[in-house]
């Protein structure tokens, strides 16, 4: 690239920075100094640590703004000249006076003043050398304040973060910026994820797991809905009041061999008792947790998020399958999640399993039905519990329906009905005994855990309401934080935004810097 500069101009710049450098030295050694100076004092006065520590805190914080203070300055205000040839033979022209923009650091905020590069005047600049070389972002919010915000916010409401980071940096922000920065960050998550390469095979689990549930989401109504009528005189929730996202999960895991016996002590194990004698559980490898809301791209695509996920486990199974491991999806027995994996999949080559703490609650619920006390009732669930985990669910189902048509008439028989068809139904998915012996999950805690934590814990906390891309956008990064892959994803971000806004970067050697020794 040929930068049109002129030696003088050079010569002057270089000179210059060498002299910023020199007297910025000088003031974070003074700054460094006194810190060192404070901490001599507090020693001597026998102030309690934590106030030393504030203070601490308070001077390296004043130390660090010195510092990015003195690298804006070093590099100058990226004049190259009048005119810039690009690679391509275009010529840039320099604007007429340079042009400020605003910089929040975690160090607080600057005004940077730089000339721009554009072809014609009045349109957009083509090259800026200072942002280039400084790669800045596109907001005036630094990547790292982004990183700070947005990490904090997969866990803590916007408004809370605010306080947060104010308190911690002194450094006041707005929600609705947060916001911004959070769909921004979200759609770069396609392109994070299509980029991702399969885990290593030696590095994975005996067994590939893939799993999925659905979690509602409170959805803010829009202004020009219809009214909700006579809404104080029915109980539960509003109409519409929520949307379903699905929620994905796909994680390999070694063997884990159980007994029967094993099982049924572990889930009726007093809180004061020991647990029983068990290796220790092996730990899920490369988790990965995807979720996803319908909703409508900003070319007017609808995306199903049911047809998203199913989709996505599909194609995630099949990268991380390749020499042909078990295959186990376990869900609970909403008829639509199997019938959305039978679209995506074929049912031939995975293992089907009906999660045990579905089965659980329904036995509980005939307990209910036939039995008088919590002691009886713990006995009946454990009887037949044991029963189905040794591959009797043949004989239970037909010793509840023996005992319903004795001992029960109307709404209680209709019960026990209900749950005999349930379990008759996911016959083929509760073959409890050959998934023990075998070593397979029958507990689909990892989507359990994922609805609760990406879902509950941040998006259905008292009085919260969403948008539809304000939820998907939190979604698709608490995804992401979910899997154990935040700051891979966010270097990703910022790598890319970089390539977007800075195109010239690389070429920008001539530009003047200075590294202080």
């Amino acid at each position: 690239m040929q930068l049109n500069q002129h030696t003088r101009y050079k010569e002057v710049s270089v000179m210059m920075t060498e002299l910023i450098v020199a007297a910025k030295k000088s003031a974070i050694y003074a700054m460094v100094d006194e810190l060192v100076g404070g901490l001599n004092q507090a020693l001597a006065e026998g102030r309690p640590l934590h106030e030393i520590e504030r203070d601490v805190l308070s001077q390296v914080l004043s130390i660090g703004r010195e510092a990015i203070g003195g690298v804006l300055e070093a590099v100058g205000d990226g004049d190259l000249g009048e005119q810039v040839e690009l690679p391509e033979g275009r010529t840039l022209k320099r604007s007429e006076e340079p042009r400020t923009r605003e910089y929040l650091s975690v160090f607080g905020g600057f005004t940077i003043t730089r000339y721009v590069y554009f072809q014609r005047k009045g349109q957009a600049a083509e090259l800026i050398p200072v942002d280039a070389r400084l790669a800045l972002p596109e907001s005036k919010f630094s990547y790292l304040l982004q990183d700070f915000d947005q990490h904090l916010s997969m866990e803590e409401p916007f408004a809370q973060v605010l306080a947060t980071i104010e308190r911690i940096l002194d450094l006041p922000q707005h929600v609705d910026s947060l916001e911004r920065t959070n769909q921004k960050l979200a759609a770069h998550v396609d392109s994070f994820h299509t980029a991702q390469q399969p885990p290593p095979a030696e590095e994975e689990g005996e067994i590939l797991v893939e799993t999925a549930d659905g979690k509602g989401i409170p959805i803010r109504r829009p202004a020009d809905a219809p009214r909700i009528e006579d809404h104080q005189a029915k109980s539960g929730p509003k109409p519409d009041r929520k949307k379903v996202a699905t929620l994905a999960s796909v994680y390999s895991v070694d063997r884990y061999p159980r007994t029967a016996e094993q099982i049924i002590e572990s889930l009726f194990r007093k809180p004061h008792e020991p647990r029983p004698e068990m290796e220790p559980r092996p730990k899920p490898r490369y988790k990965q947790v995807r979720g996803s809301l319908n909703f409508t791209q900003n070319d007017g695509e609808s995306i199903s998020g049911r047809a998203a996920m199913f989709g996505w486990m599909a194609d995630t199974v099949a990268a991380r399958n390749s020499v042909g491991k078990p295959l186990v999806c376990i869900m609970d027995g909403e008829l639509a999640l199997w019938q959305a994996i039978d679209i995506f999949q074929d049912a031939g080559e995975r293992i089907e399993i009906l999660d045990l703490l579905h089965v659980t609650p329904r036995l509980w619920k005939a307990a209910d039905v036939f039995c008088s006390g919590k002691q009886e009732a713990t006995e009946f669930v454990r009887r037949r519990l044991r029963k189905i985990l040794q591959g009797k669910l043949d004989g239970v189902v037909r010793g509840l329906r023996q005992m319903g048509t004795s001992r029960l008439r109307g709404k209680a028989r209709g019960t026990v009905e209900t749950i005999c068809r349930y379990f008759e139904k996911n016959a083929s998915r509760m073959r409890y005994d050959v998934y023990l012996a075998e070593g397979y999950p029958i507990a689909s805690g990892v989507i359990e855990g994922a609805c609760r934590h990406v879902v509950k814990d941040r998006m259905e906390r008292s009085g919260m309401n969403w948008t539809i891309p304000g939820a998907q956008a939190m979604l698709s990064l608490r995804s992401i934080h979910a899997s154990g892959q935040w700051d891979e994803f966010i270097d990703s971000y910022t790598a890319a935004e970089t390539k977007r806004l800075h195109p010239h970067r690389g070429l920008l050697d001539q530009l003047p810097t200075h590294t202080a020794a």
